[in-house]
């Protein structure tokens, strides 16, 4: 094939298990205060699911949620404040037929995820959702007197289990278990737990096919501590890549000072901005995406924390990328995110504007299904040539320091994200050529890339990372799983909690 050919993941394909859909949406319609200091809602989305399957002796059962959290504004501030929830279940109202789970960061109640009950898939409607606000820890009195905002991002399910990294082949940097030797073909390794993990390239460990000094590397030898998310526990994770219409809505509810800081237009090359890839512009009105669906590019490390700290979730490490392509399948030779070494031809989707695809998870479509989608076992979409993924790399020492930390829906003064053992900021990264090894690296592969950079396992750049903005860096987050969702949803195969 000609490297020349432009791939990406089917952002732009429209037949998903025998069928045709219209963009993807969700939306969050009538918001406002209720009795009891609630906050009342209506929250549609059109490709919902829930569904259940063996695979490898195993039972499985994932669903979508959309993760909500609320925002609020006295009267006089700059930005928005983050609402503090209730951190019991109970407390919160879900309709009939779905179900709401707490996410706390530090026993603060962050938002809830909202997702199905029972067997089902697509389009969901649920009306008067009521979410218990302490408003009087966040100093409101009266919630009557402030503007309410409820934000809303479709997440997957990942449950909980063991999987492999690397996959068979001589891919040039992928994890592989320590006993490999140059030259010989991958070993994958199979992450078990979320216990310490040891680095090494000796039996039993983890290893990577790269040495020190590489975009790739695995330069790092030690014990991978117990608090680096592994992939093993149960995880959500952004069903698409952060889009634009959601950037403009973060942009607007920050203070001029931090909206300057992660607006990323003024900084686009000029001759870069006519390809109309990124469509963010400052009005009179505020902030606004022309085209809010499609996939936020142009965006920083530090664009893309900020974001996630704010909305109360987290960046992904490499481990959970890997998970949240192959799920429990062992690996299949020079594989994408879809499953198989077959690529899928499609437009370029920062110039052409097109159907996003309904991701449903294999078990409700099958292995053909999710090669005509594009989409992860688990029903995630474009995890493979379409945007660069974000991910903290393992491969370099400074990424170990990063936890199961979240957004604590705040950020500094200045813009910037400011999480205990995130990747910091670019200011601080050292200056060694185009490059930075400061903890984070890139997943997945760009459109315009050799479609080696595609596959599942492949770790070009997964251990380096640029200051800049591009256009082909896009971001997603993901949150741990509630204990609820984790203990009532693992695999029977899985350890007891």
């Amino acid at each position: 094939m000609n490297q020349a050919t432009r791939w990406i993941l089917a952002m732009s394909i429209t037949a998903m298990c025998g069928g045709v859909t219209q963009a993807a949406q969700l939306r969050v319609t009538n918001v406002g205060g209720a009795g009891g200091g609630q906050v009342q809602f209506d929250i549609t989305w059109t490709d919902s699911w829930r569904t259940s399957w063996k695979e490898s002796d195993a039972h499985w059962t994932n669903w979508d949620a959309a993760w909500i959290f609320v925002k609020y504004r006295k009267t006089g501030d700059a930005g928005w404040s983050h609402a503090t929830l209730s951190d019991k279940d109970a407390d919160h109202s879900p309709p009939k037929g779905a179900r709401i789970d707490v996410g706390l960061t530090e026993k603060r109640g962050m938002g809830v995820f909202l997702y199905r009950s029972a067997e089902g898939k697509g389009a969901w409607t649920n009306k008067g959702v009521k979410l218990k606000w302490l408003h009087e820890d966040d100093k409101v009195a009266d919630i009557t007197k402030v503007e309410l905002s409820v934000h809303a991002l479709e997440m997957v399910y990942v449950p909980q289990g063991g999987f492999y990294v690397g996959s068979a082949g001589k891919l040039a940097g992928s994890f592989t278990e320590g006993s490999w030797k140059k030259g010989n073909e991958v070993i994958p390794f199979k992450v078990t737990s979320e216990a310490e993990l040891e680095v090494a390239p000796k039996p039993g460990c983890l290893y990577g096919t790269a040495g020190p000094g590489a975009a790739h590397q695995m330069g790092h030898i030690g014990k991978l501590p117990a608090e680096f998310p592994k992939g093993y526990g149960a995880f959500y994770c952004m069903k698409y890549e952060t889009n634009q219409g959601e950037y403009a809505a973060f942009l607007n509810q920050l203070t001029a000072a931090q909206a300057k800081a992660r607006y990323p237009f003024p900084t686009i090359p000029p001759h870069r901005t006519k390809d109309g890839s990124h469509t963010v512009r400052k009005t009179s009105a505020g902030f606004t995406a022309t085209r809010p669906q499609r996939a936020c590019n142009w965006v920083s490390w530090d664009d893309a924390a900020a974001y996630l700290d704010w909305a109360g979730l987290r960046p992904m490490t490499e481990l959970e990328f890997e998970k949240a392509c192959r799920g429990p399948l062992k690996p299949v030779k020079d594989e994408y995110a879809w499953g198989s070494g077959e690529l899928i031809e499609a437009q370029w989707i920062t110039k052409v504007d097109v159907a996003l695809p309904v991701p449903y998870p294999r078990g409700i479509c099958g292995a053909g299904g999710r090669v005509k989608a594009g989409c992860t076992y688990w029903g995630i979409a474009a995890m493979s040539g379409h945007l660069r993924e974000r991910t903290v790399a393992v491969g370099h020492k400074e990424g170990w320091a990063f936890t199961r930390l979240c957004g604590d829906g705040a950020i500094a003064a200045g813009g910037l994200s400011n999480v205990a053992g995130w990747p910091g900021p670019g200011e601080t990264w050292p200056a060694r050529g185009s490059y930075a090894t400061c903890g984070g690296g890139f997943r997945g592969g760009p459109w315009y890339t050799d479609k080696v950079r595609l596959r599942v396992s492949d770790r070009f750049l997964s251990s380096c990372m640029r200051k800049t903005r591009d256009s082909s860096y896009g971001f997603r987050g993901v949150r741990q799983a509630p204990g609820k969702a984790r203990s009532k949803t693992a695999a029977p195969s899985g350890p007891k909690k």
